[in-house]
């Protein structure tokens, strides 16, 4: 795999923003033009592209939108290592690609895949970056032997703050800028706080050397992700962070979650366990993408623990409730347990769903029995999918019904949105080699 430097992201004078490269033979192409074995024909203008990008160590989507702006959405770049722990084993899907065996960390992946589509729209810079928490598989795990920055001694080279160094980035977005206190101080107290350190570190030099823009997630509006142009009927509607849940009309909000000054914690390294502090994943920044009559529902890693006794606790439903049928829903958390309940599922009906896969128990086959028996209709895609043995007392194996409803799976899985929204097909290609060649597509499916 040929990964990206600072060189590659320079502009590119052969590419004519907006014009997909001619086949040799002459002929012209179109979106109808994907096929099997090919390679994924280039964006072209007018449409949007939507890449669930696999790297087998956590979740990242790339954004391209009608008019060429461009979006990442997490960096998925854990450092943990195969088979090295029974909860999170993931022997099974790395036995058919393993990029930790070339020390190739996941950010690298990333920037390569970037490259080539910044190749298609002839723009050079990352205009937004959202981080929806700060998991390890969402901004990328810390170890002491990783790569220090050329920039600074003070972060070193993994997931987000890889990604900083490489691309010019217009404006980054996350759940806690400036201060990264909420629900407790992450960077001093979190479990995981050598891993937000170095994001925070890397966020900051930037800023503060490069000028870059960084700015806190607004929940209920919809002007903090805009395309360049006014072209195109896109719009971002920002949904949720922190417990700010849109209530689904104008900019109004409802506050779910306790207060900072309401928060107690006895041991900040294990937080889940207790009654008036939010955990990670129910913080993550949640979105709407919409482009003409197709919806997309990116909620990053919400789910419901322990809403039985604490209802607040349940930010998927509320979020479901406030955005409504969508076409395409990119599973939360992974697919793991508590996450894509039956009645969330019912109110954003999508026709699609897209699970980011890095363990060999994702997507739980409880959350897989769940989705078929509420959405029948629904076509499922997974990143990776094991349907081998799963470890010892965290799930049963897929059986055979479950997986004939998995229309595509082991590969990048890339939305291509054509005819102004009406339509799109859901594509899954190679994803090892790094030259996006097709594997199966799905559709066009003609959006509602």
């Amino acid at each position: 795999m040929m990964l990206v430097s600072m060189a590659a992201c320079k502009s590119n004078p052969n590419v004519v923003p907006g014009v997909r490269p001619q086949p040799d033979d002459g002929t012209e192409e179109s979106s109808t033009s994907i096929e099997t074995g090919k390679i994924l024909p280039a964006w072209m203008e007018g449409e949007m592209d939507i890449h669930f990008i696999n790297t087998t160590t956590g979740e990242c989507t790339f954004i391209i939108f009608p008019d060429g702006t461009q979006m990442l959405i997490d960096a998925a770049s854990s450092t943990v290592a195969t088979n090295s722990n029974r909860n999170t084993t993931n022997a099974g899907i790395r036995s058919r690609w393993d990029p930790t065996l070339t020390s190739t960390r996941g950010s690298e992946i990333i920037a390569d895949h970037i490259k080539k589509c910044m190749e298609w729209t002839g723009n050079n810079t990352l205009d937004y970056v959202v981080f929806t928490h700060f998991d390890n598989d969402h901004i990328g795990g810390y170890t002491s032997d990783l790569p220090l920055s050329s920039n600074s001694s003070g972060y070193r080279l993994n997931g987000a703050s890889e990604i900083l160094d490489l691309f010019d980035v217009s404006k980054l977005i996350d759940r806690g800028y400036p201060d990264y206190n909420y629900p407790i101080d992450l960077v001093n107290q979190a479990s995981n706080r050598s891993c937000i350190k170095n994001y925070v570190e890397a966020v900051r030099w930037h800023v503060e050397n490069e000028g870059l823009n960084a700015e806190i997630f607004k929940p209920g509006v919809s002007t903090q992700i805009v395309p360049k142009t006014g072209d195109f009927d896109v719009k971002v509607q920002n949904v949720a962070v922190n417990g700010e849940i849109w209530t689904g009309t104008g900019t109004s909000v409802t506050k779910t979650f306790p207060a900072l000054s309401e928060i107690t914690v006895a041991d900040p390294s294990d937080i889940k366990g207790t009654d008036n502090c939010p955990f990670e994943n129910i913080c993550s920044c949640v979105m709407k993408i919409s482009y003409g009559n197709f919806d997309f529902f990116a909620g990053g890693d919400l789910q419901y623990n322990s809403r039985s006794t604490y209802a607040w606790k349940d930010a998927e439903l509320p979020c479901a409730k406030a955005v409504g049928q969508v076409e395409l829903m990119k599973a939360n958390h992974h697919g793991v347990t508590n996450t894509n309940q039956a009645d969330a599922l019912k109110y954003l009906n999508p026709q699609a769903i897209v699970v980011c896969s890095w363990v060999d128990c994702h997507p739980r086959t409880s959350v897989l029995d769940i989705m078929g028996k509420t959405l029948p209709e629904a076509d499922i895609f997974i990143t990776n999918f094991w349907k081998g043995t799963r470890p010892d007392g965290v799930d049963d194996q897929v059986t055979e019904e479950e997986a004939a409803r998995v229309k595509g799976y082991d590969g990048h899985i890339i939305i291509r949105v054509t005819d102004g929204g009406m339509k799109y097909n859901v594509v899954t290609t190679t994803d090892s080699d790094g030259t996006m060649t097709v594997k199966s597509v799905s559709g066009p499916y003609s959006s509602r």
